[in-house]
């Protein structure tokens, strides 16, 4: 019995050498499946790098080239799934095999023969219409990036259709002399048929990030308006403020060792606030700060400037961070009632905060001078009261928002994971812009967008460009 199975295994061995597979399951028989498949692609590559492309008598069309990669694509196709273990049969094999010789055989029936120029500009309608027929068959429809509108192939069959007519015409003789003037004619509408299809693809949608020279005079001014610092009655304001950062070159201004991210903030005297990152040497020694003017007396005439910070070296240079604060005359939520402000960086509680015992009730955020001087809110740098631009730098900014309430821990922890998504309608929303576009929406000639909330107009100064997401 043993003998008897072993003498089935051997002819089934046999019969395989001879396109007949045991069993699908078999994958043993890959490597004799991957071996023909090779020795047909190595045939039809040699005859795609041997033969002549032009337009003289023996030579191939340019776009006869696509039938043989058309082919060795499909062979490399059904050669990978069969190294990564993927089962096939015989008959499937020499399916690709049979698809193999007659693209080659497609091939060279569009080769350019030395006949008569009639004939000469008969074969080259046919080979357009071939071309045609390539372009259509071979095309990905569909809605996804790469692929072409279904209603596109009306392109290039009408274009076909055309070619049709033309061909027959002058096979049945109810077209006279096929001169070279018609000849090129249809084909210089059969080409201009392929680039409108062409033009219908599907484009991928790149992301776009805004990127600003504030070394070079770029700033984005998103103009004056008391709502940027006036966040609620005396003893009682709250707000929050996040962004997404990424430093390409620190202030290079003499003497100035700040880089303002964003600034609603006067300095005569101190009013509002702005995030920035100071020092920029590499080390811990390295801070992120906010600067929050702060009633010291009860009677509001002492202004302390309070810039609670952290030391972390390079932080956002060269890739981005989350960054975030808030402040809360009440408490901060999720903290001691003293403690009136926390900063966050990508999404965890970093530094110092402001700790104001509750009973005292005396210190308040102010923002009079701010409102006074009609200072406009920027990004990329702080302006004074002059209209001078001060303490710049380079980089991209994206996905800011700005609360007239506290956020919580878990706000900012969400934003940072990625989830920048916001509520239009929300009544303690103030503002927010994304500065992120897709390829649809990209005019590098716009330089004003409105928030989210349609409420305010950021507007783009000086230099600045839009770079590609990698």
């Amino acid at each position: 019995m043993k003998q008897f199975s072993l003498l089935l295994t051997l002819l089934c061995c046999i019969f395989n050498a001879t396109f007949y597979s045991c069993s699908d399951d078999d994958k043993t028989d890959n490597s004799l499946y991957v071996s023909q498949l090779n020795a047909k692609k190595g045939e039809v590559e040699y005859l795609l790098q041997n033969s002549e492309y032009g337009t003289a008598p023996g030579t191939y069309p340019e776009f006869s080239k696509t039938i043989l990669e058309n082919s060795i694509k499909g062979l490399n196709t059904l050669i990978s799934k069969l190294d990564e273990g993927e089962n096939t049969s015989q008959e499937t094999v020499n399916t690709w095999l049979a698809k193999a010789d007659a693209a080659m055989k497609d091939f060279k029936d569009t080769v350019l023969v030395d006949v008569t120029e009639d004939q000469r500009n008969l074969q080259q309608l046919k080979n357009k219409r071939t071309e045609l027929e390539i372009l259509l068959g071979t095309s990905d429809y569909g809605t996804t990036p790469g692929t072409y509108p279904e209603e596109s192939k009306g392109i290039l069959n009408t274009a076909i259709v055309d070619l049709n007519i033309l061909i027959e015409g002058v096979i049945s003789g109810t077209i006279g002399e096929l001169t070279k003037e018609m000849t090129d004619s249809a084909i210089k509408t059969a080409n201009e048929a392929i680039e409108a299809f062409q033009n219908t693809q599907n484009l991928e949608d790149k992301i776009y990030n805004l990127y600003v020279d504030g070394n070079n005079g770029g700033y984005i001014d998103f103009g004056y308006h008391q709502e940027f610092a006036n966040f609620g009655t005396n003893q009682n304001a709250a707000f929050s403020v996040e962004l997404w950062i990424k430093i390409d070159e620190y202030c290079n201004a003499g003497g100035e060792d700040n880089s303002t991210y964003l600034s609603a903030c006067s300095d005569n005297p101190w009013g509002g606030w702005r995030v920035q990152s100071r020092f920029h040497n590499g080390n811990d020694g390295d801070l992120i700060r906010v600067s929050l003017p702060l009633d010291k007396t009860a009677d509001g005439q002492g202004i302390s400037l309070e810039e609670p910070n952290y030391g972390i070296a390079k932080a956002g240079y060269k890739k981005w961070m989350h960054y975030g604060f808030v402040y809360s005359e009440n408490g901060v939520p999720g903290e001691d009632l003293d403690e009136r402000f926390r900063m966050f960086y990508n999404g965890e509680k970093k530094g110092g905060s402001i700790r104001i015992g509750q009973e005292k009730r005396i210190w308040t955020y102010t923002y009079n001078s701010f409102i006074n001087d009609r200072i406009p809110m920027t990004a990329f740098c702080r302006m004074n009261a002059n209209g001078d631009r001060l303490e710049y730098f380079s980089g991209s900014i994206k996905y800011i928002r700005i609360w007239k309430t506290a956020r919580t821990s878990s706000d900012f922890a969400k934003s940072a994971s990625g989830d920048v998504t916001v509520d239009t309608n929300d009544p303690n929303l103030v503002c927010a812009w994304d500065f992120v576009v897709s390829s649809a929406d990209l005019d590098p000639d716009k330089t004003e967008f409105k928030d989210l909330t349609g409420k305010y107009t950021a507007t783009i100064k000086g230099a600045h460009s839009w770079k590609e997401v990698e």
